[in-house]
């Protein structure tokens, strides 16, 4: 290892008292030889949620305790999702909703990983003193049908969040399923969001079907995001709506702005930013990757 440091050091060196150009190309050439290996996966060591941060934590009131655990596992520490995950529901009814812990959650449930969106529903769980049961459920139910338009957009996302924890899966997928037909617009778009939080492949038919069924073009949009990045679907579930997305796609009778969401959700999912809006192109990628 020393004789590493000093190669690099004496490399570097020469590189830059080096009057020949040539000889400081190729010594800078020969450095990065050494260290490009370190780095080809874009990112530093990976941090740790170790004794020495469960510690730190562990010290802290209920609220910051929280609140910590939950930015270090945005920031990627690993184990602090599993550390949220396993202990928000013991923060029940010990934390509220505050700004900063809002902001910490909704950062979480967009993270691109899918532990650290688990733990912000968790924490979402925790703070409104949400238990993950059926009765539970039956509450939120009933939140919903009082009060659709006011407090029916929290019932559906907390009901998906439980849902997602595992809890009562089938009767929460039929209420978000019945909510998507709703007259209000602003419960179907909750509905929506809700579906997508819930995930799992019974979400994607109702999704692509309301990506191009539903009256408001809001709505129809946050269904393509459904199905391209939000929420919990995993990739392989995601990837079981690419024919779906084509068939729209093949299709003459949608209109300009559907196939432009389309677009670019066939390229959020396979990850073919490069594709042209070119429905036999899409069908022959899809072809060569046997999803077809």
């Amino acid at each position: 290892m020393k004789g590493w440091i000093a190669s690099c050091v004496f490399l570097i060196a020469t590189a830059a008292v080096a009057e020949n150009s040539s000889l400081r190309v190729a010594a800078l050439d020969h450095l990065r030889t050494i260290a490009e290996p370190l780095f080809e996966q874009g990112q530093s060591t990976e941090p740790r949620f170790d004794q020495f941060y469960a510690g730190m934590v562990e010290q802290m009131p209920p609220q910051a305790r929280a609140e910590r655990a939950l930015e270090l596992s945005i920031n990627r520490f690993a184990g602090a999702a599993e550390y949220v995950v396993d202990h928000a529901q013991s923060w029940r009814g010990r934390i509220r909703p505050n700004e900063r812990l809002d902001t910490l959650i909704t950062t979480a449930i967009n993270a691109p990983f899918i532990e650290t969106r688990m733990a912000g529903f968790e924490m979402h769980l925790a703070q409104y003193d949400l238990e993950k049961s059926p009765q539970e459920i039956d509450h939120l139910i009933d939140r919903l049908n009082e009060d659709p338009q006011g407090a029916g957009p929290w019932a559906l996302w907390s009901m998906a969040v439980i849902g997602a924890r595992g809890v009562d899966r089938e009767r929460i997928f039929d209420e978000l399923l019945l909510a998507s037909h709703h007259q209000e617009i602003v419960v179907r778009h909750w509905a929506v969001e809700s579906l997508a939080k819930l995930g799992g492949l019974e979400v994607i038919d109702p999704l692509l079907e309301i990506a191009v069924g539903d009256a408001s073009a809001n709505v129809r949009e946050r269904a393509f995001c459904g199905l391209a990045q939000s929420g919990t679907l995993h990739v392989a579930e995601r990837y079981a709506a690419l024919p779906g997305l084509l068939a729209i796609i093949e299709n003459p009778q949608w209109d300009a702005q559907t196939h432009q969401w389309t677009y670019r959700a066939l390229r959020e999912i396979s990850s073919a930013y490069d594709m042209p809006d070119d429905p036999s192109a899409w069908r022959e990628l899809l072809l060569d990757l046997q999803i077809l």
